[in-house]
């Protein structure tokens, strides 16, 4: 008797379900097998760290600042970080006088729950009409690494020995230093232009283009002479990096203390 042509649909959808549930099964016992293999290797391997990297704003003494967060938490070979504490914890603390007082009490919130927080924040601090590139990190023991960066003028003394004119460009320079306490950032700032042979304006008539000029001519400077300077007002640095954008070369020219440091 021939089957009805229902129950021969029935059969096939029946078949294919039980392909399917096959397929399945291997993949969960794969899945489930990986899941085993990785956490025996996190007992194994150096413990890995996530970092949260978000934006707000700060309200300083200064005005508000655009802080740029990047939070680091070891996971103790646990899979997973609260996330969203992270954020929470730096949301409770985005006003203050000095940035790193804020950020330890962000580190001792943090740290009552996830342990080992790096906290990196960079930002631009205004001074004068200029800003200084600044990246503070509160290391697990408190201590705080700086990077500042700031550009200016520099007029080469070779082009002003022959031709009693040297040509001008910007330099950037860049400080690192740790620290135990906090920094001045205006001094910083202040300091650094002084390595310069002149310092960048945002805006300038033309007398005061004139003396900025006269002023750069007569303090003329290599790019190792900015990484000297530098040095000589900041004798505790970890790393200086002066960069000459050359106005009459297609190369640039850079100086770096020590030499052997990236």
């Amino acid at each position: 008797m021939d089957r009805h042509p229902q129950q021969i649909k029935r059969e096939r959808q029946d078949k294919k379900k039980h392909h399917r549930n096959i397929a399945k099964t291997s993949e969960m016992k794969t899945i489930i097998k990986t899941v085993m293999e990785e956490k025996k290797l996190s007992k194994i391997l150096p413990t890995p760290y996530v970092a949260s990297n978000f934006k707000t704003l700060y309200n300083s003494d200064v005005g508000p600042l655009f802080l740029n967060f990047t939070i680091s938490v070891s996971t103790q070979n646990t899979r997973g970080v609260h996330m969203s504490r992270l954020i929470k914890s730096t949301l409770n603390h985005t006003s203050g006088r000095y940035i790193e007082d804020s950020l330890v009490k962000i580190h001792d919130e943090i740290t009552q729950t996830q342990p080992n927080c790096i906290i990196n924040v960079k930002f631009q601090f205004p001074v004068q009409d200029q800003f200084l590139d600044t990246s503070i990190t509160l290391n697990p023991n408190k201590d705080f690494d700086y990077v500042f960066k700031l550009t200016g003028i520099t007029s080469c003394p070779c082009s002003k020995a022959i031709s009693g004119v040297g040509h001008m460009q910007r330099t950037i320079l860049t400080l690192k230093l740790h620290q135990t306490d906090m920094i001045n950032f205006e001094e910083v700032a202040l300091n650094l232009n002084e390595c310069f042979s002149a310092s960048l304006k945002e805006f300038l008539n033309r007398a005061d283009e004139a003396n900025k000029i006269i002023d750069a001519q007569n303090n003329s400077k290599f790019v190792e002479d900015v990484v000297r300077d530098c040095l000589k007002r900041f004798t505790n640095a970890k790393y200086i990096h002066a960069q000459s954008l050359e106005s009459i070369h297609s190369h640039d020219a850079i100086a770096t203390w020590p030499k052997n440091s990236v």
